[in-house]
């Protein structure tokens, strides 16, 4: 056996992990045009502003976090002033709509 025979299968043993890894961080496909409606329907809108950084909570326009940090925020908000919105209430479609509607806001 040659001392190289398993460079192909190395190979693609690291390609398919490279491609595991960015599947993993990509973001999660929503639609930004019903995030903006989630967005006032959940009411996110009274306390972050009609555009994400016009209210009095933080500014959430042009999210610089990925889809998985901002749905643990959502989930189990780290302030006492966030409610949760657990599953139940906004699911992870919706969550994935507003938050794609938020990353494609400018910061104007």
């Amino acid at each position: 056996m040659d001392r190289y025979s398993y460079l192909p299968t190395l190979s693609g043993v690291f390609l398919l992990v490279a491609l595991m890894m960015l599947t993993g961080c990509s973001g999660p496909g929503g639609n930004a045009e019903n995030g903006a409606r989630w967005y006032r329907m959940y009411n996110c809108h009274a306390c972050h502003g009609e555009n994400g950084d016009d209210g009095k909570a933080a500014q959430i326009v042009g999210l610089r976090m990925g889809f998985g940090s901002f749905l643990r925020i959502l989930r189990k908000p780290n302030t006492a002033s966030m409610p949760p919105f657990p599953e139940e209430k906004v699911s992870k479609k919706d969550a994935a709509d507003i938050y794609t509607w938020l990353k494609n806001l400018d910061r104007g």
